[in-house]
C-alpha cells in the first residue's frame, strides 16, 4: 500500500467531526422549520376569526343603531345601515371556518328581509338577524378554540419528531465516533496484543495493517527498532554465553570451591572443586533446588546445613576427603573447610552477607580449605601449651628458691647477695609471665576461641559491663557515657568473653584521655543490618605508623621501643575474640581528635547456631 494514500490522522478525525456538526446542523434546520410553521399557521387562522367575530360584533352594533336610532345620536339610519352593509361586505370577505359562508348568506337573508318588513314585522325580523349573528360568533369561536387545539397537537407531534430526531441523530453520532475510535484504535489495539504475548526475539513482528498515516508510520519504525533489537539481542546472548564460560573457568581455576543459587535457591553454577566435594556431577545440581537434592551423600548433609540464607560471617565445618573414601568422622579423612556467603544485589554488585529482608538476585557461598591452617593452629597451640609447661615449673622452682633465699639471714646482712636475689626474683617473675603469654596467643586464633553464645540485651549488659569503670572514670576526671539506641534486637554473644573486650577497649580509652575528657560507648543498627557498638574518645589520637599495625600483638610496645610485656596482646585479643563472634573490629581516627573502636556484628536468622558451631 502506498504511504500517500492512507489518510491522516487528522484528516480521519476531521471528517467524522464533519459528519456530525453536519447531522445536528440539519436536525436543528428541521426543528426550527418545524417549530415555526407549527406556531405560525394556528396563529394566522385564529387571527382571521378574531376578524369574524368583530364584524359580527360591528354588526350588531349597527343593528341596533339601525333599529333604535333615538339611542344611538350622531348617526341616522342611514348612516347606520351603511356601516351594517360594510361590516356585512368584510365577512363575506374573511369566511375561514366551514359553515362560515352559509351563516353569512343567512345574516344577509335575515338583514334583507328586515329591511323589506313592515312596521309590525320589525322586530321580529331585528331578532332573527341578531340571532343569526350570535351564530356567526358563536362559530369563530368554536374556530378559535378548534384551532387552539390544532395549534397544541401539531406543536406536540413537532417535539416529539423533534426528540425522536435528536435521539437518533446522537445515536447515530455515537456509533459514528465509536467506528471512528475503533478505526484509528485498532490497529494499535492490536500492536499491543502483539506485543503483549511477548513474541520471540530475532523473529519477524506482525503488526495489523494500520488505517492512518501517522500509524504506518509508528509500525514501519517500530518494526525497525525490533530488527535491530533483535540483532542486538543475539550479540549480547553470544556475549553473555562467552562471558559465562570465562567465568565458569575462572571459578573452576579458583581455589574455592564454589556455589551459586538462583533467588529461588535452584543451582546456577557449581564449580569443579564443589562438585568433587558433593560426588555428584553438573548435570545431579545445576538447575536444581539446592536444599532438595537427590541425594544422601554426607558430604552434601553437611553443606546443605551449613550453605542456606542464614550463614553470616564464615563457619567452619569438616568434610570427608572424596579423595580418600571413608567416614567423615575419621581422621584420616577429614578435610576442613571456612564457608563464607556473599549476596548479588539487583545492582549486580556483590555484597557481605546480612540479615534483612533485602531483595536480592542470588547468593554465592565460598568454601575455603583451612585443613592445613587448622593442623598449624593446633601445632601452635601444643607448641604454646609446652613451651609454657616447661617454663612454669623451672621458673616456680626459682622463684620458691629466690624466696627462700631472700629470707635467710645471711641475705638480709649481705647487700649483694641481697641484690642478686632479688634480680632472680624479678626475672623469675617476668619468666612467668612470659609463659602467661605464650598460652594467651595460643588462645587468640578465632578456631581456638570456645564461645557459648547466648542472647543478650545491650541495653541492660552495656551499663552493668561500664559500672566497675565508673571510679576510675571520676577519679581520672573523665567523663563515662552510655548511649544505647532504643529497639536494638538482642544478639547472641558469649557474655564473658565480649565483656572482657568492652573492658579492654574501655580501659584503654581512659588511660588515653586526659582530665576532663570523655569515653562514650554506643549501640545503633547500621544500614547493611549489622550492630555496631562504639567505643569513641577524645583523648590525643594514635599515630598513624602505630594504627596499621594495632591489632598485631606487641605492637604498642615495639612501635614505642619498650621493652616486651604482656601490654600489647589487648587488641589482638579482642579482635580475636570479636571475629570468632563473626564480626569485625576496627579503628577510625575521631574526625575533632580522639579514637574511635567499631565493633561490628551481624544480626542472622540463626545467630545461635552460627555462633555455637564454633570451637
Amino acid at each position: 500500500m502506498d504511504i500517500t494514500v492512507l489518510p491522516t490522522l487528522h484528516r480521519r478525525i476531521s471528517q467524522a467531526t464533519l459528519k456530525l456538526v453536519l447531522a445536528f446542523g440539519l436536525v436543528g434546520v428541521l426543528l426550527c422549520t418545524g417549530f415555526f410553521f407549527a406556531g405560525r399557521a394556528p396563529d394566522s387562522l385564529v387571527s382571521r376569526n378574531y376578524d369574524s367575530v368583530a364584524l359580527a360584533r360591528q354588526m350588531s352594533t349597527a343593528l341596533a343603531g339601525w333599529r333604535f336610532p333615538e339611542l344611538y345620536v350622531g348617526k341616522d339610519r342611514a348612516a347606520w345601515q351603511t356601516e351594517f352593509e360594510l361590516a356585512l361586505a368584510g365577512a363575506r370577505a374573511n369566511v375561514t371556518e366551514t359553515g362560515e359562508q352559509a351563516a353569512v348568506d343567512a345574516v344577509a337573508r335575515s338583514w334583507s328581509e328586515l329591511l323589506l318588513a313592515g312596521p309590525e314585522d320589525a322586530d321580529m325580523g331585528y331578532n332573527h338577524v341578531r340571532m343569526q349573528l350570535n351564530a356567526l360568533v358563536a362559530l369563530n369561536e368554536d374556530g378559535i378554540r378548534q384551532r387552539i387545539a390544532e395549534g397544541r397537537w401539531w406543536r406536540d407531534i413537532v417535539f416529539t419528531v423533534g426528540v425522536a430526531l435528536f435521539l437518533a441523530c446522537t445515536l447515530w453520532a455515537f456509533f459514528q465516533t465509536d467506528a471512528t475510535a475503533a478505526r484509528i484504535a485498532h490497529p494499535l489495539r492490536r500492536a499491543a496484543e502483539v506485543l503483549q504475548a511477548r513474541p520471540p526475539l530475532r523473529k519477524p513482528l506482525r503488526l495489523p495493517a494500520p488505517q492512518t498515516l501517522e500509524v504506518r508510520i509508528l509500525f514501519e519504525e517500530f518494526t525497525r527498532l525490533w530488527a535491530r533489537l533483535s540483532q542486538l539481542d543475539a550479540v549480547n546472548l553470544s556475549r553473555l554465553i562467552a562471558e559465562k564460560n570465562k567465568l565458569a573457568v575462572l571459578l573452576d581455576a579458583a581455589e574455592d570451591a564454589v556455589l551459586m543459587l538462583g533467588s529461588g535457591g535452584a543451582v546456577e553454577h557449581a564449580s569443579s572443586r564443589m562438585l568433587a566435594l558433593l560426588g555428584l556431577t553438573s548435570k545431579d545440581v545445576l538447575g536444581k533446588v539446592w536444599a532438595d537434592l537427590s541425594s544422601t551423600a554426607p558430604n552434601y548433609l553437611a553443606l546443605r546445613a551449613v550453605l542456606h540464607s542464614g550463614l553470616t560471617g564464615s563457619r567452619d565445618i569438616a568434610l570427608a576427603d572424596p579423595e580418600q573414601p571413608g567416614d567423615a568422622r575419621g581422621t584420616g579423612s577429614e578435610r576442613w573447610f571456612s564457608a563464607r556467603r556473599r549476596v548479588v544485589e539487583e545492582s549486580g554488585r556483590g555484597a557481605r552477607a546480612v540479615a534483612g529482608p533485602k531483595q536480592t538476585l542470588g547468593q554465592v557461598f565460598l568454601l575455603t580449605e583451612i585443613t592445613e591452617k587448622k593442623r598449624r593452629d593446633a601445632l601452635r597451640a601444643e607448641m604454646m601449651d609446652w613451651i609454657s609447661h616447661e617454663l612454669k615449673t623451672p621458673v616456680q622452682s626459682l622463684g620458691l628458691a629466690a624466696d627462700l633465699l631472700a629470707r635467710r639471714p645471711e641475705s638480709a646482712a649481705d647487700p649483694d647477695l641481697s641484690a642478686l636475689v632479688a634480680t632472680v626474683r624479678e626475672d623469675a617473675a617476668r619468666l612467668r609471665t612470659v609463659a602467661a603469654q605464650f598460652l594467651d596467643i595460643a588462645r587468640m586464633s578465632p578456631h581456638a576461641l570456645e564461645l557459648r553464645p547466648a542472647p543478650l540485651d545491650l541495653r541492660d549488659c552495656l551499663p552493668r559491663w561500664l559500672q566497675p569503670f565508673e571510679p576510675a572514670a571520676r577519679e581520672a576526671g573523665v567523663a563515662l557515657r552510655c548511649d544505647v539506641a532504643p529497639g536494638l534486637p538482642p544478639v547472641f554473644l558469649d557474655q564473658e568473653r565480649f565483656a572482657w573486650v568492652l573492658s579492654n577497649l574501655v580501659s584503654n580509652a581512659l588511660r588515653a584521655v586526659p582530665e576532663g575528657g570523655a569515653v562514650t560507648v554506643s549501640a545503633e543498627l547500621e544500614e547493611e543490618g549489622l550492630l555496631a557498638l562504639r567505643v569513641a574518645d577524645n583523648g590525643p589520637g594514635i599515630d598513624a605508623e602505630l594504627a596499621g599495625r594495632l591489632f598485631e600483638p606487641f605492637s604498642h610496645r615495639r612501635a614505642a621501643g619498650r621493652r616486651l610485656s604482656i601490654a600489647g596482646l589487648g587488641l589482638a585479643i579482642s579482635r580475636a575474640i570479636v571475629e570468632g563472634h563473626g564480626g569485625t573490629l576496627h579503628y577510625t581516627p575521631a574526625p575533632e581528635g580522639g579514637s574511635i573502636f567499631t565493633v561490628c556484628l551481624p544480626l542472622p536468622e540463626q545467630e545461635a547456631e552460627t555462633g555455637g558451631g564454633r570451637a
